[in-house]
């Protein structure tokens, strides 16, 4: 994947989260979502921090019911 803005990177995890529901593979979704953001440049040091704390929980594979609100409360984080 190649580089993004923080802004795009923003409203494609955004765009990822809202399709969550019906995915076919909803675990897949959310590791597409955490590589938009991981993949966006111009983050805070903070939300870099973020990002990273959240992709180190991915690779703990969390039940399916706790990755939407973890996601929703990410992005809310990074506005």
């Amino acid at each position: 994947m190649f580089k993004t803005t923080r802004a795009e990177a923003l409203v494609t995890a955004r765009r990822l989260l809202r399709g969550y529901a019906s995915a076919p593979d909803p675990r897949r979704q959310i590791q597409q979502l955490y590589s938009a953001l991981v993949h966006g440049e111009g983050w805070a040091t903070s939300h870099e921090a973020q990002i990273l704390a959240f992709g180190a929980w991915l690779q703990t594979h969390p039940s399916l019911g706790e990755l939407k609100p973890r996601c929703e409360a990410l992005l809310n984080k990074l506005g």
